[in-house]
């Protein structure tokens, strides 16, 4: 392919165009992009047309406008002032555009083109008549659901196939879990050997199934829910034990409470095959399923837990944990919030992003879930970390309210030497100090600047408060 620097105008026809091609793995037609060339040259010999570039995205899904060949089509060519001049963007069919399930998004692009007094011609349907271009359109549109239905049942057909694969114990796809490994299957369900990163089985009729590595990893499994169950070890000790072994994570980095946890909610451990807990079909956003629609195969492979020990650690985190998943996220979405609320207040004063990352690094504040606690009504338990426990008199205090839209239900300003030696302050809604730490919505600017004012120097914050 030439580059746009080497395009000079020597009298060619009048009439350029770009041609594009794609193909997506699923195809499986290492062929398809040479016939849609050799489709694009003929139509175009037969229109007097010149093809001065040409873009292909091999291996790349239609259902998303993220392909380098796309983007470079868009941003090289037809936004690009100082590209040549031309007048056609050449694609064989609707489908190699795009199989985008947003009707409105493929018209999207195509407009854009015609904003730009490029015409997107489909080889297959060739030029519209000049009057029949209604007709036309209409014709377009329609193979456009086509296109958008055509990935749509595919992926109804290949998830019901993995979901056969999933009830008979075999995996569908997907990285093992901590400790587990894929082994190969031959077509008598026979194990071959252990798949390593990136490979995959060379037969159909093979299968893959998750099995315990039977390592340092699958016996750290083990010990997590031995120390969790039976030695009612705590998610910070189960941490220690571990990495002073030197035994590494799933991401190679340090255990932390967070990785215990997921590690012990983990039902695979088990020997479950579990399928479908998530919904990410046709690139359309990755959530959550409920249970219910769940693919659980039981005794799929060997157990590292036996059924009654995991039964006994998820009773175990509910008393523990609660609501704290919840917590976690109304936590971390009111931080986002107040901090949002202060550099949108900085930002439209002139404040540089340099200074206003040490504002927000250095802000004192902690969070709380709000529990609701008879006959007191609501607690808060506020943890001050180390790094805010020199040079401030006072901290900003946030009592969140898991599930819910805004999760901010109260604000205080508490003393710092209220946190005590082990960084804890904890009091409930009919104790006398409630009173003196709760802050009114309408004071929260005014205490937020206060906190600020007294933790950077007031010379350098005159200017935007």
């Amino acid at each position: 392919m030439n580059s746009i620097l080497e395009w000079v105008d020597q009298g060619a026809p009048c009439k350029r165009a770009i041609a594009y091609y794609r193909h997506s793995a699923e195809d499986k037609q290492e062929n398809s992009v040479p016939i849609q060339r050799e489709h694009a040259q003929k139509f175009a010999q037969q229109h007097g047309i010149e093809i001065i570039h040409e873009e292909a995205d091999e291996g790349k899904t239609g259902l998303l406008a993220d392909r380098p060949g796309f983007i470079a089509l868009f941003e090289n060519w037809i936004e690009n002032d100082a590209a040549p001049p031309f007048e056609y963007i050449l694609v064989y069919s609707v489908s190699r555009w795009g199989r985008f399930q947003n009707q409105n998004e493929p018209a999207h692009y195509e407009f854009r083109c015609t904003m730009r007094k490029k015409r997107v011609i489909y080889i297959e349907d060739g030029f519209p008549k000049e009057d029949q271009l209604l007709i036309g359109s209409l014709q377009i549109a329609l193979k456009r659901y086509m296109a958008a239905e055509f990935s749509r049942d595919l992926s109804n057909k290949v998830f019901h196939g993995c979901v056969k694969v999933s009830e008979q114990g075999y995996s569908a796809g997907g990285t093992p879990c901590y400790g587990m490994a894929r082994e190969l299957l031959d077509e008598h369900k026979q194990p071959i050997r252990f798949l390593q990163r990136g490979e995959h089985k060379e037969i159909s009729n093979q299968r893959v199934r998750f099995v315990p590595l039977h390592d340092e990893t699958t016996q750290a499994v083990h010990d997590i829910f031995t120390m969790f169950v039976q030695e009612d070890a705590n998610f910070s000790s189960i941490a220690a034990m571990l990495n002073d072994r030197g035994i590494p994570s799933a991401t190679g980095a340090l255990w932390d409470r967070d990785k215990i946890v997921r590690i012990l909610m983990n039902e695979t451990y088990t020997g479950a095959r579990i399928y479908n807990k998530t919904w990410n079909r046709l690139r359309q956003g990755k959530r959550d399923n409920p249970r219910q629609d769940w693919v659980i195969c039981r005794d799929a492979c060997t157990p590292i837990v036996s059924r009654e020990v995991f039964d006994k650690a998820q009773e175990k985190l509910w008393f523990i944990l609660g609501k704290w998943k919840q917590g976690r996220r109304a936590m971390k979405e009111a931080r986002m919030l107040i901090f949002r609320g202060i550099s949108d207040f900085f930002m439209k004063k002139g404040m540089t992003e340099d200074d206003l990352f040490f504002v927000c690094r250095d802000f004192p504040m902690v969070l709380s879930v709000s529990t609701e606690v008879q006959p007191s009504g609501k607690e808060w338990c506020f943890i001050l970390p180390e790094e805010l426990r020199n040079n401030n008199e006072h901290i900003l205090g946030i009592g969140v309210v898991p599930e819910r839209k805004n999760p901010i239900d109260r604000f205080f300003v508490i003393p710092a030497e209220n946190f005590g030696i082990g960084g804890i302050c904890t009091f409930a809604e009919a104790e006398e100090c409630y009173a003196r730490y709760a802050i009114a919505t309408e004071k929260l600017e005014e205490t937020i600047l206060g906190l600020i004012r007294h933790e950077h120097d007031l010379s350098s914050l005159a200017a935007y408060t």
